[in-house]
Parts: C-alpha cells; sequence; structure tokens
C-alpha cells in the first residue's frame, strides 16, 4: 500500500553495494590495525562508494580513497580528529567536504607485516596530490530505516556507529542483534557508541525479532565476521541511531511542487519488519515543495513492527520547503516495538507554519519518539518559521522522547516563532533542538518542554553551536529553559519569560537585557551579563563572570555573584546580594523604594559616580558593604514618599575610605551628613515648605499643597510624590507651573487678541477703497457684498508667570453694507476664526474656535475727496476654548473644554488730505472687547486636574497712527498702495486672576492672570485694487511689535467686494 501522495520509487527487498547488477561500487574490507582510525574508515567508505555511484565507477574503476590522508593530513586540521586516538562524527565527514582525499595508493594505510601494528607517518603528507572533494553530507533522524535504505539505493554508503561489546567482537556469521536499540542522550547524536562503520547494503528477510538487516562493513580485516562484514538487525547495536551519508553532485531531477486544499490521509505499508505511513512521500529534486491548506494526516499502528508515521515527508536538494497553514498530523503506535512520529520531516531549507503540525507516539514495551518538525538541510541554511502550534508528545513506553523542532545545519539555523512549539516526554523534551552549525532563535512565543517530574529532563531550547538567542516570550523547561553548548548571546528583551535555569556553556557567553523585564531563575556559566535596556530585575541565584550595567536600571532582589562595573547611565539597584567587587562610575540605588542591597565584597564609587539614598516617613534605604567602601563622587537623598525627616543610617561596611565630593538632597529636603565611627555613615533629614522654595506666580498652588501633603492618598500621594524629587528650587518651580492654569490664562489672552483683531478687520472695511469713487453710481447709493481671509502668525514672550508660546489664527469674515447719498454706510458682518497655540516648553497647547457677528457704520464727506471720516462698531460672539495642560514631572495630560462670551465695539476717526496723487491720513481710535468665560473642570490627569471658576476680563486698547497712499488708474483698474503705521496702548492690561483646585484635594488658589501687552507699534503695508465700478481687493500685511511679555505678531489679509 502507497501513502495518499508518493513520489519515491518503490524499493527492493534486498540491495548490495557489491553486487548491483553483477558489479561492485565500493572496494575491498582493509584493517585500521592498532589505532582508533575507525571514524576515517567510515567516512572513506561513504564517500568512494558514493563517489563511485555518482561516476558510474565500479569494480576495477572504482575509485579507493586514502583512511591514511584523513588520519594523518586532515586529522591536524580538527579537534574532532586525533591521529590514532579515535574521533567524532562530524570532523570526518567535514574534512571529505571541505578537503577532500586522494586515492589510497598516493597514501597507503601504513601496516607492518603482521597486519596488525600501525607504524605512524609523519603528520601533513601528500598535499600536492589530486584530492577527491564531496560536495556536502547530511544527517538522518535516527532509526529512520526508511530514509537509510533510500539513500543506500540511490546515493551511497552510510557512514553509522555502533557501541561495541564483547558480543560484537566476537561475531562470524549469521545476523547479530542485541537489545541497545533506543537513544540514550538527550540529543540523539550524542547516543553511546564507540565504533565507526558503514552500510553498504539491506536485506528485509525477517530476523531476530522480526526485523529486517543492514550489510555492516567493517574496518578489522576481512578475517572478522563474513568476509569483513556483518548483517546486523536494523536497530542493533544503536547502529541506525546517528547515521549520515555525503553527496556528490548537485541534487536533481523534477521538482515537484505539491498544494493541498483538501484532505490526504496517508496508507501504511510493511516491510522488513517495520510499518510506514506518510502522508506526503516525496523524494528528489532540488527545489520541491508542499504548500497544505488543508488536512495531512498519516496513522500507523504497528503492533509489533517498528511502527513510524510521517504527516510529510519530503527529502530532496537544499531549496525544498513545506508551508502550512491548515494541519499537519503523525500518530505512530507500536505494542512491542519502537513507535516514532514526525509531523514533517524535510530535507530542505524551510518550513513556514501559520497551522497546527502535531507528533504523537506512543509504544507499550520500547521507545516512542516524536518529532514535531525534523529539518536539516547539510551545509546550506535552514529556516524555520512558526506563527502557529508544533506540538510533539510520547506516552507509554520507556526511554520516551519528544521534540518540538530539531533543526540540523551546518550552514546556519534561523528560528522565528510567534506561536507555540511544544514537546512532552517521559525521559527527554526539548522544545527546540539546534544542533551542528551556528544559531539565531528570535522568539516571540512560547517554546515549552515538559517530562516526568522525577526522571525526565527538559529543555526549552538546546543549542550545540554559537548563536544568538533573542527571547521576548516565554521559554519553559523543568531541567532547564535554556541549555547553550558553546559560545551564545542571550538577548532577553520586554516580554521575556524564563521558566526554569539558563545554563549556557561556552567560554565566551553573554547575556543581554533589553528593554524591561523580571527573571526569577537561576543563569549558570555566563561569562558576561550586559545590562543595555530600561529596567530588569534578576531575582535567582544566579553566577556571571563579569556583570556590565551600560545602561538603564538593573535590580539584584536575588543572590548574583561577579564583579561589576556600573558605567555612567547605567544604576545598580535592588534588596538582594552582589558577591564581588563593585565600581560604579554610574549610580547605586538600593532597593525599589526603600531596600536593603548588600555588596559581599569591596565597593568603589568613582568621582563621576552617585549613590542615591531615598528617605520615607521613618525609613531609609541602606548600602551594607563587607569590605571596603572606597568612596568618592556625589551622594543624592530623595524622598520615597512623604518624607517628613529624622536620622537614618544608610551606608554599613566593613571600613570606609575617602568621602563625597557633593552631598545633595531633592529640593523639598535639608540634608546632613553625619559620620558614625570608621564604619558608617547616617543623615540628618528635615523638610522645607513649598511655599518656601515658590516664585510668586506659583505661591498660590505652593500654600495650598502645604497644607494637604502631610494627608495627600492615592493618586493625589502618586503627584505629589512626583513633585518631591525636584532636586532644586528651579525644577520645583518647573513642575509647580505645570500644576497651574497657566494655559488657561494664555488662552483667555489669545481670545481678547482675536476679538481686538476681528475689530481690525471691520476697521480695514471702514477705511475702504477711494471715497470718491463711491460717487460714481446712483448719485453715492450702492451696495457691497465683501469677503475677507485673515491669517495671523504670533508669538508671545515669556514673563515671570507665563510660558513663552506661538500662536496660528485663521478665519473668514462675509459681510454686506449698503452706502447712502450723504455719505454714510451700515453694514452687518460674521465670520469664523480659529487658533491654535502651544508652549515653548513643557507640551502645553490648544485651540480657541470663535463665531462673531459686527454691526458698524462709518461717514465720510461725499462732496470732497478730503475731509472727516468716522465710524464705529458692536459685536459679539461664543468662543470654544480647548486646552491640554502638561504635567511632563507626573507623566499625564489633562484636556479642557468650555466656552465664553464676547462683546466688542471700536470707535474711529480721522481726515484724510490729498497732495495731488497722494493721500494722507491720520486716525485716532478707541477698541473694547470683553470676555466672560464659564467655569469648567479638567479632566485625564487624574488628581492633578483643575477645577477653574469662572471669570472676566476685558481689554481697552487706544489707537493712534496714520497711513499714506499713492493711487494708480489705467483705464477702469486702479492700484492703491500704501504704509501704515500705528501706536496701540492697553488700558486694561491685567487680566483676571485665575481662581482653581486641584481634583485631588485642597482649597481654591489663585494663579495671576497674564498680562496684555502695553504697548504695541504696527508696520503695515497694503495694496488696494479696483478692477472695476463692482469688483475690488484688499491685501494686506501687517507686523505688530509688543513690549512687556506681548506677542510678535504677523498679519496677512485677503479682502474681497462686489459693488451694485
Amino acid at each position: 500500500m502507497l501513502p495518499a501522495v508518493q513520489a519515491a520509487a518503490a524499493l527492493p527487498a534486498a540491495f548490495d553495494l557489491r553486487d548491483i547488477d553483477g558489479h561492485s561500487f565500493i572496494g575491498g574490507v582493509r584493517d585500521q590495525g592498532n589505532c582508533g582510525s575507525c571514524y576515517a574508515f567510515g567516512a572513506v567508505a561513504a564517500a568512494e562508494s558514493t563517489w563511485n555511484r555518482a561516476h558510474g565507477l565500479y569494480d576495477e574503476q572504482a575509485i579507493d580513497l586514502s583512511e591514511a590522508f584523513m588520519v594523518w593530513s586532515l586529522g591536524p586540521l580538527y579537534e574532532g580528529m586525533d591521529g590514532c586516538n579515535g574521533g567524532n562524527i562530524l570532523d570526518p565527514m567535514n574534512a571529505v567536504v571541505e578537503y577532500g582525499v586522494p586515492v589510497e595508493k598516493v597514501f597507503p594505510y601504513p601496516l607492518q607485516d603482521d597486519q596488525w601494528t600501525v607504524i605512524e607517518p609523519a603528520i601533513g603528507q601528500h598535499w600536492d596530490a589530486p584530492r577527491h572533494l564531496l560536495l556536502d553530507w547530511y544527517p538522518i533522524p535516527p532509526n529512520d530505516i526508511e530514509t537509510v535504505k533510500r539513500v543506500l539505493h540511490s546515493i551511497g554508503a552510510i557512514r553509522a556507529s555502533v557501541l561495541v561489546e564483547d558480543d560484537f567482537q566476537r561475531y562470524s556469521s549469521g545476523i547479530f542483534s542485541n537489545d541497545y536499540t533506543a537513544i540514550d542522550y538527550i540529543i540523539p547524536y550524542y547516543s553511546s557508541s564507540n565504533h565507526a562503520v558503514s552500510l553498504v547494503g539491506w536485506n528485509d528477510a525477517p530476523g531476530p525479532e522480526g526485523m529486517g538487516s543492514w550489510i555492516l562493513r567493517n574496518s578489522w580485516n576481512d578475517y572478522w565476521g563474513e568476509d569483513g562484514y556483518m548483517r546486523i538487525s536494523y536497530m542493533s547495536a544503536g547502529v541506525n541511531l546517528k547515521n549520515s551519508y555525503l553527496i556528490a553532485v548537485p541534487w536533481s531531477g523534477e521538482s515537484v511542487e505539491l498544494e493541498n486544499d483538501g484532505r490526504l490521509t496517508a496508507r501504511p505499508w510493511s516491510a522488513g519488519g517495520t510499518l510506514n505511513a506518510y502522508g506526503v512521500d516525496l523524494w528528489g529534486g532540488a527545489a520541491s515543495s508542499v504548500t497544505n491548506r488543508g488536512t495531512i494526516l498519516a496513522e500507523a499502528d504497528g503492533g509489533e513492527a517498528l511502527t513510524t508515521a510521517r504527516g510529510v515527508y519530503l527529502w530532496g536538494g537544499p531549496e525544498g520547503w513545506v508551508t502550512n497553514s491548515g494541519e499537519i498530523a503523525a500518530v505512530a503506535a507500536s505494542a512491542t516495538n519502537q513507535a516514532i512520529a514526525h509531523g514533517i520531516t524535510l530535507q530542505g531549507g524551510l518550513v513556514d507554519n501559520a497551522g497546527r503540525i502535531s507528533a504523537e507516539a506512543g509504544s507499550e514495551a520500547k521507545q516512542a519518539l516524536a518529532f514535531g518538525v525534523w529539518a536539516a538541510n547539510g551545509g546550506n541554511p535552514l529556516t524555520v518559521r512558526n506563527s502557529g502550534t508544533i506540538t510533539a508528545s510520547t506516552n507509554d513506553g520507556v526511554l520516551n522522547s519528544a521534540y518540538g523542532i530539531w533543526g540540523d545545519s551546518r550552514a546556519g539555523i534561523t528560528v522565528s516563532n510567534s506561536g507555540i512549539i511544544e514537546a512532552f516526554g517521559q525521559e527527554w523534551a526539548v522544545g527546540a533542538l539546534l544542533s551542528n552549525g551556528p544559531v539565531l532563535l528570535d522568539n516571540s512565543g512560547t517554546v515549552a518542554a515538559s517530562a516526568d517530574p522525577d526522571t525526565g529532563v527538559a529543555v526549552g531550547i538546546l543549542t550545540t553551536n554559537p548563536g544568538t538567542i533573542v527571547n521576548s516570550g516565554t521559554v519553559r523547561g523543568q531541567t532547564f529553559s535554556i541549555n547553550a553548548w558553546d559560545d551564545t548571546q542571550l538577548v532577553l528583551r520586554t516580554g521575556s519569560d524564563l521558566i526554569g535555569s539558563v545554563l549556557l556553556e561556552g567560554r565566551a557567553d553573554q547575556v543581554r537585557l533589553a528593554g524591561s523585564g523580571r527573571e526569577d531563575e537561576r543563569f549558570a556559566g555566563v561569562e558576561t551579563l550586559i545590562m543595555a535596556g530600561w529596567d530588569w530585575t534578576l531575582a535567582g541565584d544566579s553566577t556571571f563572570g563579569s556583570i556590565r550595567v551600560v545602561g538603564g536600571r538593573l535590580g539584584i532582589d536575588g543572590v548574583v555573584h561577579g564583579n561589576t562595573t556600573v558605567h555612567a547611565g547605567g544604576t545598580l539597584a535592588g534588596s538582594g546580594t552582589v558577591v564581588g567587587e563593585v565600581v560604579s562610575s554610574g549610580r547605586v540605588a538600593p532597593g525599589r523604594s526603600i531596600g536593603h542591597l548588600t555588596i559581599d565584597g569591596d565597593f568603589r564609587q568613582n568621582a563621576n559616580g552617585l549613590l542615591a539614598i531615598e528617605i520615607g516617613r521613618d525609613s531609609a534605604d541602606l548600602l551594607t558593604v563587607t569590605g571596603t567602601a572606597s568612596l568618592d563622587g556625589t551622594l543624592r537623598v530623595l524622598p520615597d514618599g512623604y518624607a517628613a525627616g529624622g536620622y537614618y543610617t544608610f551606608l554599613d561596611a566593613g571600613a570606609l575610605d575617602g568621602s563625597f565630593t557633593l552631598a545633595q538632597g531633592a529640593a523639598v529636603l535639608d540634608v546632613d551628613l553625619v559620620p558614625l565611627g570608621s564604619d558608617g555613615l547616617a543623615l540628618e533629614v528635615s523638610r522645607n515648605r513649598y511655599a518656601d522654595l515658590s516664585t510668586p506666580g506659583n505661591h498660590g498652588i505652593a500654600a495650598n499643597l502645604d497644607m494637604v501633603r502631610s494627608t495627600a492618598a492615592d493618586d493625589f500621594a502618586d503627584v505629589l510624590d512626583r513633585l518631591d524629587l525636584a532636586m532644586t528650587s528651579d525644577d520645583m518651580n518647573a513642575s509647580l507651573a505645570q500644576m497651574t492654569p497657566r494655559i488657561h490664562g494664555l488662552a483667555t489672552v489669545l481670545a481678547l487678541d482675536d476679538g481686538q483683531a476681528g475689530l481690525d478687520s471691520v476697521r480695514r472695511r471702514m477705511e475702504r477703497f477711494a471715497p470718491t469713487e463711491d460717487r460714481a453710481r446712483d448719485n453715492g447709493r450702492s451696495t457691497t457684498v465683501w469677503m475677507e481671509a485673515p491669517g495671523r502668525h504670533g508669538r508671545y514672550d515669556a514673563d515671570g508667570n507665563s510660558f513663552g508660546a506661538r500662536s496660528h489664527s485663521f478665519g473668514m469674515l462675509l459681510g454686506l453694507e449698503r452706502t447712502t447719498v450723504h455719505g454714510l454706510t451700515v453694514g452687518m458682518t460674521g465670520g469664523i476664526t480659529k487658533s491654535r497655540y502651544q508652549s515653548d516648553s513643557g507640551g502645553d497647547e490648544g485651540e480657541n474656535a470663535s463665531l462673531q457677528g459686527y454691526l458698524y457704520g462709518f461717514w465720510r464727506d461725499p462732496q470732497t475727496m478730503d475731509g472727516w471720516r468716522w465710524g464705529g462698531a458692536i459685536g459679539t460672539g461664543v468662543i470654544d476654548l480647548e486646552g491640554d495642560r502638561h504635567l511632563s514631572f507626573a507623566g499625564r495630560q489633562s484636556h479642557s473644554d468650555h466656552d465664553a462670551h464676547l462683546l466688542a465695539g471700536t470707535l474711529l476717526g480721522g481726515y484724510d488730505w490729498r497732495f495731488g496723487n497722494w493721500i494722507l491720513g491720520p486716525t485716532l481710535g478707541l477698541n473694547w472687547v470683553a470676555l466672560d468665560e464659564e467655569g469648567f473642570a479638567e479632566s485625564g490627569a487624574g488628581s492633578a486636574d483643575l477645577i477653574m471658576r469662572s471669570r472676566e476680563s476685558d481689554s481697552l486698547q487706544g489707537v493712534v497712527g496714520g497711513r499714506i497712499a499713492h493711487p494708480f488708474s489705467w483705464q477702469e483698474l486702479v492700484l492703491e498702495p500704501e504704509v501704515r503705521l500705528q501706536w496701540v496702548h492697553e488700558f486694561s492690561r491685567q487680566t483676571d486672576d485665575l481662581e482653581s483646585r486641584l481634583a485631588g484635594g485642597g482649597d481654591f488658589f489663585v494663579t495671576p492672570g497674564r498680562d496684555l501687552a502695553a504697548n504695541g507699534l504696527i508696520m503695515g503695508a497694503a495694496l488696494r485694487t479696483r478692477f472695476s465700478e463692482t469688483m475690488f481687493t484688499h491685501l494686506g500685511y501687517a507686523c505688530t511689535l509688543r513690549d512687556q511679555g506681548g506677542e510678535t505678531d504677523h498679519a496677512l489679509s485677503l479682502q474681497l467686494g462686489w459693488r451694485f
């Protein structure tokens, strides 16, 4: 029976590389002699057979490669090959790929005549000989009998390992079988073995325990076993636990692209005592792929057979990939044999999962193995991306092991997880096992492993090679959350939650803290801890080679071993113990509020260092130094909550050396330093009143806060606690000012100025275009419709009580007027104005939106071009005032929205003289604006919100000045440029004081209102244009310079009119 999708060729029941159509693709058996060089014979057998198969070389044409070259020429280049003293399973394969091997006759294996004693040659011979270089090598999953067969049949011999015991050595013939068939280490490739061999064929005919057998090629001469070979049961002596193979040419063949949107169910098949079920079975091709959006299910229940179930099996070239947004599941069960389940088995470059992948294996008598994802890519990069769920679980049986993902690549493994990767096993469980190459793992999801709590080992993330692990999610393992065997940089970011100890076993490991967080677990084996984030707390019992606090706050609430350097910008804090020397050029601050930090060693504070001590109602921070405290730099004393004063011991040392260069306290505290003999220091502290520190503009709120400070609670206390952290009276007053309604005072001034600007628009209309032209139509009678778009940019300077600010205003007015034969014009106008403003510092900002209407009238002598002109206007309006008050010291912002009503009026007079075409027109006027604001309450800043009483303000301005103009005419077009100069005096500078109280408590207090500018000088220019008797425009610019905290104002206006 075939699985639902299969592209692999059917395999024969027996196969032998020594007899393929009567030809042998591998040379004869050799003798390694009295030398632990089996690693070379196993790898070279795989290399020469693979080369021969790829190039069609057999019998006498088949190449015979030199094991001696690997032992004595390549061996010195690798730590894992030590001449006759043995080697590992990785480096011999690496050597064949990286350097290649010459033929045997170039460098024969050196045995004496007794065929036993090895004559060790000089190191590094025969590098000038041509070498056969293999392309790549790949691992095979443990006890994967089907893949071993396929490689043997298609590519070449398998490099294998066995555990040799007496029964193995005594083998002479038949099928060898023993009980060592299961992995016995958390990383299967490190299971017990002591001898390297090669596999050259198989036979599915049932042997012991109903299993087929391999043809094993040994290197103990052709007198051992069956002419140097052994027939060995498929899993005995651990022969199938850590196999690998080589390729000599790139993967070729058709690349299959399989897409599934439905449901695929595997159909199991049997061979050689195994039962196999593959939902998808694809072999070969450089870039085959599987895309699953549906369901793929493989289930196998083998009874007495070795049972393997795979949801997806894709074995091919380095560009192969599997993506899943549906469900892939594999379930394997066996009553008396092993059960192995793979959700995905991939030899290729990418697994991308956004769905669900699961593997479940159970055996009642023997080992069960489950791999959510098993993926390898030889010497090519491997990427695993998971935003879904990957689960591996085992049950029943003995030595059961589960692996969420196992990735293997010598070129590098990149894992990105924002989903869930989990493994549940009895003996061993690993969430993510990454082996054989550099690692980059970024976890923002969950990686978890769980094993038997009494006898099992569970590791969240396990790596064997150098790499970087970045965690902002959860990593859980009851034995270790993270265990890295080689140099590793572990970066913990905000959101990191490690459940289980961390063990880093490299020689240059580093833990780097970024962002903020807390870890309660133990760190061991780490050479360097670097704090470069914002705020981290370590609460476990940990050991580091050195600790560097580069930036941010590192709180120690457990016991941490390691010499510590606090750099400028860094803070060492907490209520735990640092074992080792501490040298500080930054900040040391016991506790998070009031706390007790112990340094079990010497403490040295450099000249730019700072010791921060907090004082509470009846307690203070304490720094204990068991060694010598060498003091320099600054002592800073801060309140923690309400600090009324008192006497506190803050430093207890084995011995004191030196002294603080500067001792400073928060502005609300008076601090005296008191020596306690030769081994301690104390503080005598008293409290200052806010009112004594305040400027006149802040005196009202300061005195009010003095009355409520000691009883303030909850949110109000939190605001005042932050206020008390100001170090100087200037800082204190800056914070107090943020608590006052200064922004509302600015909004009032801006509303009054907008009212004056509205009157100015009406004035411009009353001083209208060429008076003599009005008589040209209907004996002086006319009706005019006009509109104006004014805009203004202003700047308000800071004074003792108010901040500097910028404002931007724009609006639109529409007007209608009627002129009589007697020179009298009456009209009405209405419009809208919006003004936005922002403080120069502090972030306060707001907007006034007004709707205004005016009635106006003016007269000029209709009988002459010279003469008097008089005018007046009255108006009213409503203004919506919105403001945002920023309290930076408290990290808050309040919002307000209230209404005001406006009344305005103006009177003006002047005289126009004509000197030829020149016009000289002096003007005298009086402008009045009254503002009535309702009371209101802010929101958004909690207890720091203000409740405001209603208030009334007005502005009365006298204006004197004049204009000079010169009309130019061409046919009906008339241009009249003018320049204007005016002096403005404010008769009512002082606005009403602002009465308010804080939502958190206290009485109403008074804040001085913002004064209007006393005097101003207006310099302007305009161009009046009449296009015809019915259409005219006015384009004007004015710059206003005002004194005494007023504004510098730039205004631009465009007026259009139609007369009919």
